[in-house]
């Protein structure tokens, strides 16, 4: 039995793609495959890697002939998956095939269990890491249910949000039902993936259709950003800016909401809500009591500059949009202050459930080499069953 498809899209960076891959095959596991969705511009290097590989845990689906959306080539993985479960990631991230233990563990405890996540690692390649930079994994293993209205109120109304919410529930670095993830398609528009921001579009539907969801506090993947990546607009506001601009020329339905004033070049904010406006406008989803949250997150983003004029710059376009949205009374609840400050070194130790080091232990080159070095430092995956046993 095929427990866990793992999904690859990748379009024009194939060979993190192959990394990813290389290092997942080396697992003994059976019961797992990998599938890549090919949207890149040169078929070639991929296929010839498949074919060099010559594993059956290995499919490739090729370029088709124009390049996809980001949200298209999302599409078409679910419909080839031969697994009971699915995942996807980055092509410059990494995933751990014992998730397959994990969903084993997960299914013999909660036979109705729908959708499962995971500890959040991250690591940014150096190619585009030019200074030293600490990173954060968490350190428990206690596998817990999320209660349905807790996690609505999470993504919804932004409670316990610090730039976006605080709901990790979906198929991107997390793993849902193939039936669930079915049952979303039939419910809206007959889609797995509607709005551009894919892995928000997911989190959405999965809040509101999952029946059971479980949080393994362990991390069992990695976030990775290489300097080619989407998330590297997080860090270099000319890169993000460069890379919206490929997003809005490949979504000619545009990817804002109607009527929300927050431009989508403010930050990760004003990107995330847009996405979850234009789903509840599509649907008809009628809520109130969100918006307090909403604007602490915009504070949020704000504060976790660590440059003066951007953090300006963004306060002052945050300020513009919330009066705009909301008139002058609400800017009484947007108060972000310039936190960052270089002469203090940054935190490393344990603290919190956290353990704080430097991102370039073990001089890690790739994410698979970051995530074998954290694997060694958390609670064997292979342990779950006997922790769990009553």
């Amino acid at each position: 039995m095929t427990r866990l498809t793992i999904c690859i899209p990748t379009r024009n960076r194939q060979s993190y793609a192959m990394d990813a891959v290389r290092h997942m095959l080396a697992s003994k596991r059976e019961d797992f495959e990998i599938l890549v969705a090919d949207n890149s511009d040169d078929a070639a290097p991929l296929a010839a890697f498949v074919a060099e590989r010559n594993d059956s845990r290995l499919r490739l689906l090729p370029p088709e002939s124009k390049p996809l959306s980001m949200q298209d080539n999302w599409e078409r993985m679910p419909q080839h998956a031969r697994g009971e479960w699915l995942s996807i990631i980055g092509d410059d991230d990494y995933l751990d095939p014992e998730l397959c233990e994990a969903l084993r563990v997960t299914s013999e405890r909660v036979p109705n269990a729908d959708a499962l996540t995971w500890g959040r690692s991250y690591f940014v390649w150096p190619e585009a890491r030019p200074n030293r930079e600490i990173t954060r994994i968490p350190t428990g293993s206690h596998l817990i249910h999320m209660e349905k209205k807790d996690l609505m109120r999470k993504m919804f109304f932004w409670v316990d949000a610090k730039d976006r919410p605080a709901c990790p529930f979906g198929i991107y670095h997390g793993a849902l039902k193939k039936e669930l993830l079915d049952r979303i398609r039939d419910a809206f528009s007959n889609r797995y993936f509607e709005h551009p921001n894919a892995d928000y579009d997911s989190i959405c539907k999965t809040v509101m259709m999952a029946d059971m969801c479980i949080y393994w506090e362990r991390p069992l993947s990695v976030f990775g950003a290489c300097k080619a990546s989407n998330t590297a607009g997080l860090r270099d506001q000319a890169i993000g800016l460069e890379r919206l601009k490929a997003v809005r020329e490949e979504n000619a339905s545009g990817l804002e909401a109607e009527n929300f004033p927050f431009p989508i070049e403010l930050g990760i904010t004003a990107s995330v809500a847009h996405t979850m406006e234009w789903f509840k406008q599509r649907y008809g989803i009628e809520l109130n009591g969100w918006e307090e949250g909403f604007i602490k997150a915009c504070a949020g983003d704000c504060e976790s500059q660590n440059d003066r004029a951007r953090f300006e710059a963004k306060k002052a376009g945050y300020a513009a949009a919330i009066k705009d949205w909301r008139g002058a009374q609400a800017l009484k609840q947007f108060n972000p202050t310039y936190k960052y400050r270089p002469d203090v070194p940054k935190f490393m130790g344990h603290a919190e459930g956290h353990l704080n080091f430097d991102m370039g232990i073990g001089n890690a080159q790739t994410a698979a080499e970051f995530y074998n070095l954290i694997d060694g430092m958390l609670f064997p995956v292979r342990l779950l069953q006997s922790r769990l046993a009553e």
